[in-house]
């Protein structure tokens, strides 16, 4: 490998800008993932009452939306709850400013699994909202609408960069090796005729691709990581969303080292078979 680094040091720079690449792809992927599995969750409508409300016509009204066209679940928030979670997911500086509790008592509905498109969740929020026992209906139909027109690209994309990745490091890699081979060939040749078996000819050239492919991709994910890291300690919410990042970035060293061992076998394979061919 030293003594062909003219032909290696292209390829190992390439390889390892691809998998820095395909890392990222694979994060996007990874994000957009998530963010789908939470569309679901933002599938619910929360109807506020007035504060002074009865047992009785809170019972009344659970019963009624539960009977509800496309609601699936019901639950019931009061005003002491809603203040609970509040502070526990925000300042509690903002309440500071006001008297007593600001929040009213909710109930909040989430739609079946059929029913979780944006249409319906428009159909509801109005229909509750035409309740007169309901002071205020609010739903995220907008990052609903949101997703749900970007849903297809922010998946195709990614796949498809993946993808065209994945082809690109396949071609770099066989090149890689072919050129190391054609600069080799007599020394290739002389071992063929002096009995050497495939094995023998084939083990240096696939581990000199393992060896690209696991430094190469190793340096990109370390580099990634290293990016993605500082970008958390800066921003905290991206810290939160980026579970099973490490998965994400152990399958593409795994991916790389092994689509550069298993092409560079190939490519040796194929060129020994050429050789065959040329003495029978």
């Amino acid at each position: 490998m030293k003594q062909h680094r003219t032909v290696i040091l292209p390829s190992f720079a390439t390889i390892f800008l691809c998998s820095l690449l395909l890392s990222a792809s694979f994060t996007a992927f990874g994000a957009v993932m998530r963010i789908l599995s939470m569309e679901k969750n933002l599938y619910a409508v929360e109807a506020f009452l007035p504060e002074m409300v009865g047992e009785d016509s809170l019972k009344v009204i659970g019963e009624r939306l539960k009977h509800t066209k496309h609601i699936d679940s019901v639950s019931f928030v009061s005003a002491d709850s809603a203040l609970a979670d509040f502070r526990r997911h925000f300042s509690g500086d903002m309440l500071d400013l006001v008297e007593g509790n600001p929040i009213p008592p909710f109930f909040r509905v989430t739609l079946d699994e059929a029913s979780k498109n944006p249409a319906d969740l428009v159909e509801v929020r109005n229909m509750l909202a035409r309740e007169d026992f309901f002071e205020e209906v609010q739903a995220p139909v907008e990052w609903v609408e949101k997703i749900s027109a970007w849903k297809f690209r922010m998946l195709f994309w990614p796949v498809c960069v993946s993808a065209l990745l994945l082809f690109t490091l396949s071609l770099i890699i066989c090149n890689s090796v072919r050129l190391s081979l054609l600069s080799r060939r007599l020394l290739v040749e002389n071992m063929k005729y002096a009995g050497g078996s495939h094995f023998f000819i084939e083990f240096p050239f696939v581990l000199q691709g393992a060896i690209l492919g696991l430094f190469g991709s190793g340096l990109a994910v370390t580099l990634l990581a290293a990016i993605l890291k500082s970008i958390a300690d800066v921003f905290p919410i991206v810290s939160a969303n980026l579970s099973g990042l490490g998965l994400s970035l152990a399958l593409v060293i795994v991916l790389v080292t092994s689509l550069s061992g298993y092409f560079s076998f190939r490519t040796v394979r194929a060129f020994l078979s050429i050789k065959r061919n040329e003495q029978d």
